[in-house]
């Protein structure tokens, strides 16, 4: 096995982000490919309804997951050169893919 494969395993393996939602509500911790690795709901998470809850657990998640695939392109550009294409970039989502469609550049980018 080379060193730089080792490093990607070990940084993949090893990475892992914890994000609080801005009410300090919600607290998780997610892993490579959107693992949800710790959940955390503070008191301050009982001020919600249910489906209000929900969509703070969602955006808490997908928050991490972003900053994820950010630290993990970090990590990989530096272990591979930095013009190597991020492989784990965060996919739009579907209101950013009408937005790009309505702006008439067909999602090229």
């Amino acid at each position: 096995m080379t060193e730089r494969t080792r490093r990607i395993q070990e940084a993949i393996t090893e990475a892992s982000v914890e994000v609080t939602s801005d009410d300090h509500a919600v607290t998780v911790v997610v892993g490579p490919g959107g693992a949800v690795r710790d959940l955390h709901l503070s008191t301050r998470a009982f001020h919600h309804g249910g489906a209000e809850l929900g969509q703070v657990v969602v955006a808490t998640i997908r928050a991490a997951n972003t900053r994820m695939a950010e630290e993990l392109s970090a990590i990989m550009a530096d272990i591979l050169g930095a013009g190597t294409r991020p492989p784990f970039a965060p996919l739009p989502t579907p209101a950013q893919l009408r937005t790009q469609l309505d702006d008439g550049d067909g999602g090229a980018r």
